[in-house]
């Protein structure tokens, strides 16, 4: 039931009281669906250390506080860290408000997300898809004998991968937690590497992306860190994960390898040593994240539903917004989707850089890479 008494109060990370802070954690635990550690009020606050635009839509009844959003921007307000956030949304027990009123409440124009994974925001979505979580609680051996056919034939097929490994260049050997920073280093190298290859913005280039990835990398035992695995062939480093966890999810968040070594499969093999690892590192789910495309459709065991949308709750935000979904819907029918793609590579781009001029530079390389597409 809706609750009609409601007060909307923005506030920065800094400013939020005990009581705040307490609901925040309480209202997490009780939210299956706001299991990712992207929903720790560290992630938060960390992030709104790193950039100047973040806050948080805090609602109440009464004095109780009973729901949080966190995000940045304010004219055209996005998830907080965006693009880093791979999930996001209202963190609060469903059913008790209407989202478009508390977003036009906070003074937002419009609020543009891409994996919100709560049920409050879905009917704004304009489009879905599906995180690819998996859970270990019961033990790699218990989830491995759940998996079907299909799966046990993708596990054959790294078996010998890993066999032909050993035999080419040398023994499989994992590292995990790993606080070596020539790794960190090989493994953004890799990461940029590949967004020069693909034509895609390169979101680390930034310099609070890579400060927030450094940051949460050096919190090693805290509650909310990065914590880094690798995979070596011998002595050669053959693959790096790099996930946020709050110490019993592990999301994989940026994840490479050494291209050389493709035909071996280096991250599948880094990701089921790391299923095997799980009891001992402490994880009881891993997040793959959206998307179930390629290999991810093995390892989905956890329905997990995420969408993208936007609410245009007021101004020439909320106008805006719906003549750009008005574009992007053309776009897909006439033009292959290139409003729609040039719309989203601005959105990170926009979360990216805060300069005109580093905006405008990103942009100009999205066109000329949509071009030659």
């Amino acid at each position: 039931m809706v609750v009609q008494n409601l007060t909307t109060k923005v506030k920065r990370a800094h400013e939020l009281s005990d009581k705040d802070r307490k609901a925040w954690a309480e209202l997490r635990a009780a939210n299956a669906q706001t299991y990712s550690p992207y929903f720790h009020l560290d992630y938060t606050a960390l992030i709104s250390e790193l950039r100047d635009d973040v806050y948080i839509a805090c609602v109440y009844d009464s004095e109780t506080p009973i729901g949080f959003l966190p995000y940045q921007g304010q004219r055209f307000a996005r998830p907080v860290g965006a693009p880093m956030t791979d999930y996001h949304g209202f963190i609060c027990n469903y059913g008790h408000f209407d989202p478009a009123d508390i977003i036009k409440a906070a003074g937002i124009g419009a609020l543009h997300f891409s994996a919100a994974v709560n049920s409050s925001l879905h009917s704004f979505a304009q489009s879905d898809d599906e995180g690819v979580v998996m859970s270990i609680e019961n033990g790699a051996k218990a989830w491995r004998e759940a998996r079907d056919s299909s799966y046990r034939r993708h596990l054959k097929s790294n078996r010998r991968r890993i066999r032909k490994a050993s035999e080419d260049i040398g023994k499989p050997r994992f590292e995990w937690m790993s606080a070596d920073q020539a790794v960190f280093d090989q493994l953004m190298s890799w990461k940029k590497q590949k967004f020069s290859e693909t034509g895609k913005y390169d979101v680390l280039s930034a310099e609070w992306t890579m400060t927030l990835l450094e940051t949460l990398w050096s919190k090693q035992g805290d509650d909310l860190r990065c914590d880094m695995h690798a995979l070596y062939f011998g002595d050669r480093l053959a693959a790096v994960d790099l996930g946020l966890s709050d110490g019993k999810t592990f999301h994989s968040w940026i994840v490479a390898y050494d291209g050389e070594l493709h035909s071996y499969a280096p991250g599948i093999q880094l990701l089921e040593a790391l299923i095997d690892a799980c009891e001992t590192l402490g994880y009881s789910r891993i997040d793959l994240g959206a998307g179930t495309d390629g290999y991810k459709r093995h390892y989905a065991t956890e329905e997990v539903k995420v969408s993208g949308g936007f609410i245009a709750a007021q101004g020439s935000a909320a106008a805006l917004s719906n003549l750009y979904s008005k574009a992007e819907s053309f776009g897909q029918k006439a033009l292959k989707d290139a409003p729609g793609k040039l719309r989203r590579r601005y959105s990170q781009i926009a979360a990216c850089e805060d300069s005109v001029t580093g905006r405008a530079k990103a942009m100009l390389g999205a066109v000329a890479t949509n071009r030659r597409g």
